[in-house]
């Protein structure tokens, strides 16, 4: 009785029954879908830990300290850019505007189209020429988006 009656509270006092969120975790990114029966709608976040992607560009975090204005990346072992090479496609997409930087207010972040990392396995990304370059893994980045797709997510496969 008391199993019923606990089954019952819980499915009855979900938070918001018009809202489904889901989380999957594949090749080390971390998705979460959320589904409105009211709308209709379906919103996607991906991320790992220091990586997200947003409206088709990746965020790297870079740490308290970093200063990123003059970071240099490098795709696999792919010749090295700045991030000043990608900064208009990256305020295409509405990163980086005159008010500030998107995640991080410190502009630790380090901005790159999510494209320029298509088939990719790591990202490296030095900060500024005094620091040693930092190494994202991002392999599993086409299998997560391929999957976010399939569950109806707006996401653009890369």
């Amino acid at each position: 009785m008391w199993i019923a009656m606990v089954l019952a509270v819980g499915f009855f006092a979900q938070a918001n029954p018009w809202t489904t969120t889901h989380h999957y975790v594949r090749g080390g990114w971390d998705m979460l879908v959320r589904y409105d029966r009211f709308t209709g709608q379906v919103s996607c976040s991906i991320r790992t830990r220091d990586v997200i992607l947003v409206r088709d560009t990746l965020i790297f975090r870079m740490g308290p300290d970093a200063e990123t204005a003059n970071a240099q990346f490098r795709v696999d072992s792919g010749p090295v850019h700045s991030v000043r090479e990608v900064l208009a496609l990256d305020q295409a997409r509405g990163f980086f505007p005159d008010r500030g930087w998107i995640e991080d207010p410190s502009e630790a972040e380090v901005a790159i189209p999510s494209a320029w990392a298509s088939n990719a396995k790591m990202i490296w990304i030095r900060a500024n020429p005094g620091v040693r370059p930092r190494r994202f893994r991002i392999g599993g980045l086409n299998y997560i988006l391929r999957s976010a797709v399939g569950l109806g997510c707006p996401v653009r496969a890369i």
